[in-house]
C-alpha cells in the first residue's frame, strides 16, 4: 500500500461520523436486515402517469365549420347535380282564334273533360312574346312543371279577354299540343272553376 492510499484512508475515517461508535453486533445486523426486507410499509407503489386529456374545446369551431359545410352540401348537390331543376313544355297558343271566341257555343262540363291536358297555372315571367307559366294544379294528363306559349295579338285575333299578365292566374285546357279556346282557357274564376271541377269530380 502506498503512502497516498494510507492518507486517503485516514483522511476517510476522519470524516467518518459514527468513528467512535464500536461495532454492531452479527445478531443485530441480521435482526435488522429481516425487518428491512418485511417492511411493507416501505415498499414503493408504482403510478402509471395518467393519458393527457385532449382539448376538445379548441376543436370545436372546427367541427361547427365541417357541420356547416355538410349542411350547406345537402343542399346545393341537389342543384348541381339538377334535381331541383323544373321540366319545360311548350304549348301552342289557340288556333283559330283567342282564349275565347265570340263564334264558340256555350261552354259546358264535357268540353272541358275532353281536354288530353288540363292545369292551372300562374304567369311566371315574359320574355318578349313569350310567356311561362309556372303551373300550381294538374286535372289531368302529362304536365310539365313549366309551360311555355306564345302571346295572343289581342289586336288581329278574336281574343275576346285579356291577355296574360304577370302575376295572373289561368285555367287551361289543351289538345295535342295546342291550347284550347272557346273559353275552355281562361282566368281562374269562379264561374270557370265550377266548370272544371265539374269536369274533373274528385
Amino acid at each position: 500500500m502506498h503512502d497516498d492510499d494510507r492518507a486517503l484512508r485516514d483522511q476517510l475515517r476522519a470524516a467518518d461520523p459514527a468513528r467512535a461508535l464500536p461495532p454492531a453486533s452479527p445478531t443485530w445486523l441480521d435482526h435488522r436486515m429481516e425487518q428491512i426486507m418485511t417492511d411493507e410499509s416501505s415498499s414503493t407503489t408504482t403510478v402509471t402517469p395518467e393519458a393527457p386529456r385532449r382539448d376538445f374545446r379548441r376543436w370545436r369551431p372546427v367541427i361547427g365549420i365541417a357541420a356547416g359545410l355538410a349542411i350547406a352540401a345537402a343542399i346545393v348537390a341537389p342543384l348541381v347535380l339538377g334535381g331541383a331543376e323544373p321540366t319545360v313544355e311548350t304549348l301552342q297558343p289557340p288556333s283559330g282564334g283567342g282564349l275565347a271566341s265570340g263564334s264558340c257555343l256555350v261552354l259546358e262540363p264535357a268540353t272541358v273533360a275532353a281536354q288530353q291536358q288540363a292545369f292551372a297555372a300562374t304567369v311566371l315571367q315574359i320574355q318578349g312574346k313569350t310567356i311561362l307559366l309556372e303551373v300550381t294544379e294538374r286535372f289531368t294528363g302529362d304536365v310539365a312543371d313549366r309551360v311555355e306559349v306564345a302571346q295572343v295579338d289581342a289586336v288581329t285575333s278574336d281574343f275576346s279577354g285579356v291577355p296574360f299578365e304577370v302575376g295572373q292566374s289561368f285555367l287551361v285546357g289543351a289538345v295535342d299540343g295546342t291550347i284550347t279556346g272557346c273559353g275552355v282557357t281562361g282566368a281562374d274564376s269562379t264561374e270557370l272553376r265550377a266548370i272544371y271541377g265539374a269536369a274533373f269530380p274528385g
